[in-house]
């Protein structure tokens, strides 16, 4: 069964989607990647990774800085829905691990569905460092009553990737400025919760953080949560990605919107994204995020 389901997966792979969705090569990211990988093959473990926390955080603080303009240009424009938008992704940026242009669309897809009359929760799976998150519940708090926001995370970092994680080589598992271990992308439950309750200022009785791997928590909270009006996916490997799939997609109220972060940067993540259409016979219309991300809305 699974061996026919992959080839389906392929046909979708080759006819539909491959040429769709392009990855593209942020200057900035082109240019600190060799210096790393280099940096990697020579430097002690002890040297290399507060090397790359302090690259990472200068990149960071670039990308925020640059991204002022926007917020700027929207005031100057007197565009008052852009420059809400622009804003409300300023204020995460430094908290995420998405790139302006996947929060511009996790911004968006909230948005619509709220625009719409969507009934259903907002859902994350693998919130990092809580960034992402606190953008979902500022749109969500727009709403009356409040959307509630489910967030489920190990808060202990990625797990390992498995064999449907790599390339034909085996060699990588995806489009990365450094290899994606075990721990990574890790943001504590503690700091999330920090960061929506008080940095934020979020109502408690509005956000469920729910701890654990996917596996486990997702069957034992799918009830609890209902309808789902978005859902996001963020979990980089094959494993995660078919988990959060085949568990909420059924409860994603038709007209709702899913995100697939990870599509066009992790392999395993659109294998799984490819073989969960296949399975279900679907082939729903991608809207790419710029960044390698995708979304789309459930038919009925």
């Amino acid at each position: 069964m699974r061996e026919r389901i992959r080839a389906q997966s392929h046909a979708i792979t080759s006819t539909y989607l491959d040429d769709q969705v392009v990855c593209p090569r942020n200057p900035l990211v082109q240019a600190l990647k060799p210096v790393l990988a280099s940096s990697r093959a020579i430097l002690p473990d002890a040297i290399y990774e507060p090397l790359y926390e302090a690259l990472f955080a200068v990149y960071k603080r670039g990308l925020g800085i640059l991204y002022r303009r926007k917020v700027v240009t929207r005031w100057l424009a007197r565009d008052r829905a852009g420059l809400c938008r622009a804003k409300s992704v300023h204020s995460v940026m430094a908290y995420s691990l998405v790139g302006a242009s996947g929060l511009e669309a996790t911004f968006d897809a909230a948005s619509e569905v709220i625009a719409g009359n969507v009934p259903g929760a907002f859902v994350e799976c693998g919130v990092a460092r809580g960034g992402c998150a606190a953008l979902m519940a500022t749109v969500a708090a727009q709403d009356s009553p409040v959307r509630h926001l489910w967030l489920f995370d190990s808060f202990d970092g990625l797990p390992s990737p498995t064999s449907d994680d790599f390339d034909q080589g085996h060699r990588s598992t995806g489009r990365h400025i450094r290899p994606l271990v075990r721990g990574s992308c890790c943001g504590t439950k503690d700091r999330v919760e920090a960061l929506l309750f008080s940095t934020f200022g979020f109502a408690r009785d509005s956000i469920s953080l729910v701890q654990g791997w996917f596996q486990d928590s997702l069957p034992l909270h799918k009830g609890r949560i209902g309808q789902i009006a978005l859902l996001r996916i963020d979990g980089d490997w094959y494993e995660s990605t078919i988990c959060c799939l085949d568990n909420l997609y059924d409860h994603v109220t038709p007209g709702g919107s899913i995100i697939i972060d990870d599509y066009g940067v992790c392999f395993g993540c659109k294998k799984a994204v490819h073989e969960f259409f296949a399975k279900r016979n679907i082939r729903p219309q991608l809207i790419p995020d710029n960044r390698g991300g995708v979304r789309f809305s459930k038919s009925a």
